[in-house]
Order: structure tokens, then C-alpha cells, then sequence
């Protein structure tokens, strides 16, 4: 009996031969298995399907309030923006701990040295656990698609700009969920992690309003305007001017202060609300009619922020009416729709900052590690 003495095929393929996204996907699959193995998972799930649908129920009330039934335009787009709204905030708030803890925690349970030294490489790893935990906090914005489709129902709604606030939710997810896992890397405690990641979503999230609210009163200015006279001053009504808007301008110009927000507007490109309702383009309505008041209806809360930052580009006459004595009511509202986009502004911030973040961490990630924190365990 001969031995076969020709060279056996490895059992184990090199990382090569594996390929980068066969590494990656096995570390997702990994992940996922191990998320999917809770029962704690699902449970979250049927909470939240719970807790969209009772958000669902109160917009359209909300709705049906501040517009009333026989309107000429549904309140899909209305019940849309909120339900988005709310899985943003939702997600923000779940993201962090989904993904703070992919690294940190396999760290203090000893279990993450036994994959540093498999044939997947720190970035592969690193990607790996950050898709997972991409995916997993994409099931809340799965579990919301009932009630999006809901909306759809109930009209007033365009679907491109669906899409697009759809896809601009998912991409923040996945921001915050980078975040989260650069930090997980570069943290050696699994609670500083969590803690870190939540002030950083703090920083985009309310920090941006804050700083725009510190630095407005810096950019006050003077504008020289003069008096406006409105129809309770007169009696007559001009054609073309409603029941609020002013009819003329009268009196000597004299400086009147106001905010030019030109300079600081910016502050708040960053902020995770900002760029998902920046991104999407804001619906055509048929203009208001005031004799006819079912031809009114309230923006949606994402609407709303996008007008506003766009207003914020205005130069400051715009605030201040008869400005050089010139009426600027009836411009107003076209203003309100013009300037700058700024969520590319944002959005390249906040992958700039997870892209630092994410080659700190994968830096953390190479093995053998030339000096380990005091109390780290390795296995």
C-alpha cells in the first residue's frame, strides 16, 4: 500500500484566494447570527411597530385638526414626515447601542483576539461588524415601511421624494452606525464607547443648534426701513395683498436691527434632521387662495426644517419689512424655497468625521498590538 505523497489543498484558504468581500461577509454573517440568537431583538421590533403606528394614528389626527376633513390635498406627505421623523430620532437613539459595543464588547469578553488572528484583516473586521449593525438598525426603518405604505394611501405624496427620504433615513443609520463601531474599536471599555458614540450623536444632533443659537447674536445688523401700513390702519384693501400682509410703505427710514444669518446658517448642515430634509425637493402645492380655505394645508415637520435653513440664506432684508421702503411680504414665501442646498455640506462632515474615526479604530485592530491599556483582556 503507497502513501499519496502529493502536497494536500489547504483547508484553509488564504485571504487572498478569500477575497475581501467573502471576508466582510462572513464577519456580517457572524454578527447577525449572533444578534438574531436574542430574543430581546425581536421583541424591540414588535414595540416599535407598536409605537409607529400609535405616531401614525396621532399625525393624522394632528392633521384632521389643523386642516380639517374636505381638504383639496391628503395628509400622506404630512404622516409621512412625521413617521420618517420619528425613525430618525428612534434611530438615533438605538444606533449607538447597537454598534458601540461590536468591538468593545468582544474585547471584555476575551472572544475578540480569536478573531484578530483569523485570516480577516482589521478592515475587513472593522466593515464587517459595521454593516451588521448597519442592517440591524435598517429592520426599525423595515418595520415602518406599513405604515409608509399607509401614507402613500392616504395621497399627497410624490414618490420620488419617498425614496429619497427613505434612502437619505438609511444613509444617516449607517453614519451613526460607523460612528459607533470606530469608536467600539478604539475604546477599551464597552460603557465609554456607548457613551462616546451618544455624544457625538449629541454634537450632530443638538450641538449644531446650539452653536447657531450661541453665534446668532453676533450677526445682528441694521437695515434702514421705514413704516408699514396695514388694513386694520386703512380701510382699504389693495388688490392682491391678504387680510395680514401689509398695503404700503410710509415715514422716514430709520435703522431697525435684525439677524443676518448668512455667515452661521452652516452650523446646522451637519445635524442628521438637516440633511434628510434638505435632500429631499420640496413639493409643488397650488397656490393658497384665502377666500378658499380648504386650499390650505400645514407643511410636514421635515418640510418645515428645510424651509427654514433655507430661509436662513436670505440676506437680512428679508426680515425686516419695507426695507429701503420697498414691501417684501409678498416675496417672502418665494424666498422661503431658495437657496443652497446644504446637505452634501453635512453629509460630507459627518462621513468625514466616521472616516477618521474608522481608520483610528482599524489602527486599534492590528495584531500583535504593541502596547495594550492596563486590564484589557486578550482571551
Amino acid at each position: 500500500m503507497t502513501m499519496d505523497t502529493r502536497p494536500q489543498e489547504p483547508t484553509v484558504r488564504s485571504a487572498e484566494r478569500l477575497g475581501w468581500g467573502a471576508a466582510v461577509g462572513n464577519v456580517i454573517q457572524m454578527e447577525l447570527r449572533q444578534r438574531l440568537r436574542t430574543r430581546s431583538w425581536y421583541v424591540m421590533l414588535a414595540v416599535w411597530f407598536v409605537v409607529i403606528g400609535l405616531v401614525t394614528w396621532g399625525s393624522v389626527a394632528s392633521y384632521n385638526t389643523l386642516a380639517g376633513d374636505d381638504l383639496l390635498f391628503g395628509p400622506g406627505r404630512f404622516v409621512f414626515e412625521a413617521v420618517v421623523g420619528f425613525v430618525l430620532f428612534f434611530g438615533l437613539l438605538v444606533a449607538p447601542a447597537m454598534s458601540a459595543s461590536t468591538v468593545s464588547g468582544d474585547r471584555a469578553g476575551g472572544t475578540l483576539a480569536i478573531v484578530q488572528v483569523t485570516l480577516a484583516t482589521p478592515g475587513q473586521l472593522l466593515t464587517g461588524k459595521w454593516l451588521a449593525s448597519w442592517i440591524a438598525a435598517l429592520g426599525f426603518l423595515v418595520a415602518a415601511l406599513p405604515y409608509i405604505v399607509l401614507a402613500v394611501v392616504l395621497g399627497g405624496l410624490d414618490v420620488p421624494g419617498l425614496v429619497v427620504f427613505v434612502l437619505m433615513v438609511a444613509v444617516e443609520l449607517g453614519v451613526v452606525c460607523a460612528l459607533g463601531t470606530a469608536v467600539s474599536a478604539i475604546a477599551s471599555r464597552t460603557l465609554f464607547a456607548v457613551v462616546a458614540t451618544y455624544l457625538l450623536v449629541a454634537l450632530f444632533s443638538l450641538g449644531t443648534l446650539i452653536g447657531f443659537a450661541l453665534t446668532a447674536p453676533l450677526t445682528m445688523t441694521t437695515v434702514p426701513a421705514n413704516r408699514a401700513v396695514y388694513p386694520d390702519e386703512e380701510p382699504l384693501v389693495e388688490e392682491g395683498f391678504t387680510d395680514w400682509s401689509p398695503l404700503r410703505c410710509t415715514g422716514p427710514m430709520v435703522p431697525q436691527e435684525t439677524l443676518d444669518t448668512r455667515s452661521t446658517y452652516w452650523m446646522l448642515a451637519a445635524n442628521p434632521f438637516v440633511v434628510v430634509a434638505d435632500a429631499v425637493p420640496h413639493p409643488e402645492k397650488p397656490p393658497y387662495d384665502p377666500d378658499d380655505p380648504e386650499t390650505w394645508a400645514p407643511d410636514g415637520i421635515m418640510t418645515s426644517i428645510s424651509t427654514g435653513v433655507r430661509y436662513l440664506q436670505q440676506p437680512p432684508e428679508t426680515n425686516v419689512e419695507c426695507a429701503h421702503g420697498q414691501l417684501t411680504y409678498q416675496d417672502r414665501e418665494d424666498d422661503d424655497s431658495k437657496g443652497t442646498p446644504v446637505w452634501p455640506l453635512g453629509l460630507g462632515i459627518q462621513i468625514a468625521v466616521a472616516a477618521a474615526l474608522f481608520a483610528w479604530g482599524r489602527q486599534r485592530l492590528v495584531a500583535p498590538a504593541a502596547r495594550l491599556p492596563r486590564g484589557t483582556r486578550v482571551a
